[in-house]
């Protein structure tokens, strides 16, 4: 299945980029903090559970199941939670941003999985 002849709504291809994009960015990002400084490895372990989360719920949506909705809430009120307090503990400007952008991205997510053309793709003519 090729992804340009793919005909679902802006909204369905959106929240797929996001969950899998959100959780990837804060992936690399972890990445940079192990590799230059003194950080533990155990400091990747919350990103590839995003990544993980994240393309498993992208998953679920791109292959129709109507539970994987259900399961993205959880999943981006979770880390965008996760984030938000990232955002009020970090030090590092930078850091604070990052984690900002990435709270807003999964808030944003939230929003996109209750809109009308997702619960129509998922759910039919029941939405």
């Amino acid at each position: 299945m090729k992804l340009s002849s793919w005909r679902v709504a802006v909204e369905v291809k959106l929240a797929i980029a996001l969950l899998v994009g959100l959780g990837l960015a804060y992936l690399v990002l972890c990445v940079v903090i192990v590799t230059t400084s003194d950080a533990s490895p155990r400091t990747l372990i919350t990103p590839v559970a995003s990544v993980l989360l994240g393309g498993l719920v992208a998953g679920g949506l791109a292959l129709k199941m109507p539970s994987s909705r259900i399961l993205g809430f959880v999943v981006a009120a979770l880390l965008g939670l996760l984030h938000a307090f990232l955002l009020l503990a970090g030090s590092v400007l930078l850091l604070k941003l990052f984690s900002a952008v990435l709270a807003i991205g999964y808030i944003y997510t939230w929003v996109l999985l209750n809109s009308g053309p997702v619960r129509r793709y998922l759910l039919g003519d029941a939405a």
